[in-house]
């Protein structure tokens, strides 16, 4: 495998399971252990049936599309047939949404203006599936600060079907947080690359930064206030629990951005209709287990979720001559 790559920003490294196939022979170099340098003429064998896997590792030196080639080599003769080509997209973003998919259908539509031409995709996709009407579907994802010293404020302008948790707050210098996309529907709906953005703010704290702490939309200061004074007639003092937003600390703004995610989820509603089924069981001795197996059949074209419980009305069975059978 010949990796022709201008920039140096892809390394091929072979799996584990395979590195004692390599062919070494004629080669200064082995590749085992060295993801950075690979040997000249890298030989594999494969027997009859056989197939490998290897990683194509995208580490890029700069803030720009690059390409790479992964030729094949077949007994010092370029496989027309085989070439990999290799497509990434290096950039230096001060803030970044991690942990996402990647857009499909964005990817497909890229590809398809320009045939010669392949585009490399940002994972900013959230694929919710299937969801049943009424029910709370969660995904999670990461946001990261980049830079070393900027605070920002983050905050997602979303409807009401999608909620972002914590919605808004503060994301200090090389930390990252958890966000929570939760979707629930009353009603029937469909979402196809359901664009949410959010502002991103630097900003500078009018306070020294190490006296402010953490900030975001969910955080309550809990108090206790003494109620006896409203109640003289009380014979003991009581306390009655006060829960108050705490207020945003105040800043003054460096610089507004916006980052971009999309959703897609398809909401409907789940039916599921049963005939009653008699399932009879031969008859078992004492402390011996007999299985009975009944099928059922999902015709929708969604995922259908079910639990089995017992019915409340469900009585023990008398047979002729026999003990009572137990449920």
């Amino acid at each position: 495998l010949h990796l022709e790559d201008e920039h140096g920003a892809f390394f091929l490294r072979g799996r584990s399971s395979i590195l004692d196939r390599f062919y070494t022979e004629d080669v200064e170099e082995d590749c085992v252990g060295n993801e950075s340098k690979l040997p000249e003429k890298p030989f594999l064998l494969l027997h009859h049936g056989q197939s490998t896997k290897f990683d194509v590792i995208f580490k890029p030196p700069l803030a720009q599309r690059l390409e790479g080639k992964i030729r094949v080599l077949v007994a010092d003769i370029y496989s027309d047939k085989t070439l990999i080509e290799l497509v990434g997209e290096g950039h230096k973003d001060e803030f970044t949404l991690d942990g996402l998919e990647e857009d499909i259908e964005e990817k497909n539509a890229k590809s398809s203006l320009k045939k010669d031409i392949i585009d490399a995709v940002r994972v900013n996709h959230i694929q919710f599936g299937d969801c049943p009407v009424g029910r709370p579907y969660r995904r999670t994802f990461t946001i990261t600060n980049h830079t070393s010293t900027k605070v920002m404020y983050f905050e997602w302008e979303a409807d009401t079907a999608f909620q972002f948790s914590p919605k808004m707050g503060h994301l200090y210098p090389g930390c990252a947080k958890d966000i929570t996309v939760t979707l629930k529907s009353d009603f029937p709906a469909t979402f196809r690359r359901h664009l949410v953005k959010c502002k991103v703010i630097k900003f500078n704290f009018e306070l020294p930064q190490r006296k402010v702490q953490d900030w975001e939309d969910q955080m309550c200061i809990v108090t206790r206030e003494d109620t006896t004074r409203k109640d003289p007639a009380a014979s003991w003092s009581e306390n009655e629990k006060m829960i108050e937003t705490d207020l945003e600390p105040a800043y003054t703004v460096e610089s507004i951005q916006a980052a971009k995610v999309y959703l897609s989820a398809f909401v409907v509603n789940t039916q599921f209709k049963r005939n009653v089924i008699v399932v009879q069981l031969k008859d078992t001795l004492p402390n011996q287990t007999r299985t009975a197996t009944f099928r059922m059949h999902n015709t929708w074209n969604v995922a259908l979720e079910y639990s089995c419980v017992e019915a409340a009305d469900n009585e023990a069975v008398k047979k002729p001559h026999s003990a009572t059978l137990m449920r």
